[in-house]
């Protein structure tokens, strides 16, 4: 049994309305790619971990495409929401839908073996030249349902806690974010995200924050192969 996280798909349907080889010719046929290294090396006790941007779909129903070859490959998935989910529904709806193929990391916490998972979207980091009083609701909401996806998490009583964001949890100077800090408080392990795209924005990344581990887990950086955290 083994774990791994696997996320940023950006799918469009088949044939892809939204083609990404637009970003580089490293995405060209990346559906391909995925559905062959997923196939490939995860089997059907294993868990992967998807830290969001599964799909452009802006509607749930016109996700479906996506969401349903992702659900007919091996293995358990957990999803956490990405930026770019605009599909993203009730938990309910979203089970219902995709004849329960995905388990959501949402206001709560899951078990995989003896580690258990905490997560949310996140968002953009507090020192961003960007930043607006819109933005400091929205990291206040993040990490409100951060906390209590940890304080359901230490409630399983598992040798250890892995956190799931899609955005990075440190700034552009690879300083930590406010809601790093946050994680670390909990004793989390691992934090597993997504969001950053692009051979120039690998530089430099952290490893280790507050004596959490990092796993940038974005499918172009991990040339759009599973990777793995946890074997058993």
């Amino acid at each position: 049994m083994k774990l791994y996280a696997f996320s940023d798909f950006h799918l469009s349907g088949d044939p892809p309305t939204k083609p990404m080889d637009i970003f580089g010719d490293n995405w060209k046929n990346h559906r391909e790619k995925i559905i062959e290294s997923w196939t490939s090396t995860i089997q059907p006790e294993d868990t992967v971990i998807m830290a969001g941007d599964l799909s452009w779909a802006t509607h749930l129903p016109d996700a479906l495409n996506d969401l349903k070859m992702l659900g007919s490959l091996p293995g358990r998935k957990i999803i956490v929401r990405g930026n770019h989910d605009y599909w993203w529904d009730t938990v309910t709806k979203m089970k219902r839908m995709t004849n329960n193929a995905f388990e959501f990391l949402h206001n709560n916490a899951l078990q995989v073996n003896d580690i258990a998972l905490a997560g949310t979207r996140g968002w953009i980091p507090e020192t961003s030249r960007k930043f607006t009083e819109d933005d400091q609701k929205i990291v206040l909401r993040e990490e409100g349902r951060m906390e209590r996806s940890l304080q359901e998490a230490k409630k399983l009583n598992c040798s250890k806690i892995i956190a799931v964001l899609h955005y990075p949890p440190f700034d552009e100077n690879r300083q930590p974010t406010h809601m790093m800090q946050l994680i670390a408080s909990y004793g989390v392990s691992d934090v597993i995200y997504g969001h950053i795209h692009g051979q120039q924005n690998f530089h430099n990344l952290p490893e280790e924050l507050g004596g959490v581990k990092l796993h940038l887990t974005s499918s172009d950086y991990l040339d759009f192969k599973p990777l793995l955290i946890q074997e058993w």
